[in-house]
């Protein structure tokens, strides 16, 4: 059939799986779809594009429909529909946010979905912020030849107390942490209504989170090491350049912060994982706080945990750390089917170093966490609440009983 051959063209994976089963996707359009634009699935498994918006090509069928049959083996898997970009991508009845579609392939199936609406063909979504966020951008580096946005997400009390100065908390995929529409899956870490209100319920210390937009090189750049396996990465010190070197700089001249390394945090999910655990250990002169989320410990066959690991997490013994790993994520992403095994490594590591007052650290195995915005967002106030509790001092002696 004529779709067959187009996607096998379209896939930039496609891969004979021994056992794998024939899915058939027929997907029902809205009215308002662009009768000269093609439509595209997209999802976990490379056969489903590995989440790229404009690999996996749906043919049009004579009743307007779109179709493509794709093999996948058994097992849970999650997906989308897209115009050919994540700006583009479907949305509900009501023109909100879709959450992934989900799928269990047992066997050959067929399966018909309706698309109720698309992005990019109505009004812009309404920004979800809350409190003041401040911008800036095109932020040049020349450690990293390129540009990006910067938002820096303020305190409740920031222009009523003149005289305060605020700890940092940097954190890396910028767009998604604040505001669904920027959010490159249109749904946020809602980092700024965590912060908000527990600044308002002084559980935290008021704080500044300065969100770091990533770049077409984000697998670059949030990673120390040269993948062999994958051909990527490696461009992770010289992001570290930039934020210690350029940002920091900037933001701590622009803004009443506390510059110190007691009152610096770097965090990230999934690959800005890996980067801020390997940032905080190459640099405790500037960062105290790590908040490493679903990290991707597996880079480079676990190259930064063999480091970790020959010193004796000595690297580690200054900083104050969070980890986690969700119980669905390997399940989700093929890349990560033992991702909680390496985080468990991390956690014995930092047990054999002793945990006090060698190693201070959080490990936190969420049950049915999934890797993604939503899943983050649920346990960040919990992240905030351990890296800067509101009296520090009271959090250390609570750890110790």
């Amino acid at each position: 059939m004529p779709h067959r051959l187009l996607t096998a063209i379209t896939l930039f994976t496609t891969t004979a799986l021994a056992g794998a089963h024939q899915i058939t996707f027929i997907a029902a359009v809205p009215s308002n779809t662009p009768a000269d634009k093609p439509i595209y699935i997209v999802g976990d498994h490379p056969n489903l594009g590995g989440w790229r918006p404009d690999a996996v090509f749906m043919t049009r069928r004579p009743d307007g429909r779109f179709e493509v049959a794709i093999d996948l083996p058994p097992g849970d898997y999650e997906y989308k529909f897209t115009r050919g970009g994540w700006p583009s991508v479907e949305k509900s009845e009501s023109n909100g946010d879709v959450q992934n579609r989900k799928l269990k392939v047992i066997g050959d199936a067929t399966v018909e979905v309706t698309i109720a609406n698309w992005a990019g063909l109505e009004p812009e979504r309404k920004s979800t912020v809350t409190g003041e966020l401040r911008f800036h951008r095109d932020m040049k580096s020349k450690h990293l030849a390129n540009a990006r946005t910067i938002a820096v997400l303020l305190p409740p009390d920031y222009d009523k107390n003149k005289d305060a100065r605020y700890p940092v908390f940097y954190m890396h995929d910028g767009q998604n942490l604040f505001d669904a529409a920027t959010s490159a899956f249109g749904v946020e870490w809602q980092a700024d209504e965590a912060a908000d209100r527990l600044i308002r319920e002084k559980k935290i210390e008021p704080i500044i989170i300065v969100g770091i937009y990533n770049t077409p090189a984000r697998t670059d750049e949030y990673t120390p090491d040269r993948d062999t396996e994958r051909d990527a990465g490696g461009q992770g010190d010289e992001y570290a350049k930039f934020i210690i070197e350029e940002l920091k700089p900037m933001i701590d001249e622009t803004y009443r912060t506390k510059p110190d390394r007691d009152n610096t945090a770097i965090g990230g999910s999934s690959l800005g994982g890996l980067i801020s655990l390997h940032i905080a250990m190459e640099h405790p002169d500037v960062f105290s706080k790590c908040a490493a989320v679903s990290p991707t410990l597996m880079w480079e066959d676990s190259a930064i945990l063999k480091r970790i690991r020959e010193k004796k997490a000595a690297p580690l013994k200054r900083i104050r750390l969070w980890f986690d790993m969700g119980s669905k994520e390997g399940k989700q992403i093929d890349f990560y089917s033992s991702a909680m095994k390496y985080t468990d490594r991390l956690e014995a590591m930092l047990k054999k170093a002793k945990r006090k007052p060698d190693v201070d650290y959080k490990y936190m195995k969420v049950d049915d966490g999934e890797h993604n915005e939503a899943s983050w967002a649920k346990r960040f106030d919990q992240i905030l609440l351990f890296l800067f509790p509101a009296n520090m001092r009271e959090a250390a002696n609570a750890d110790d009983a």
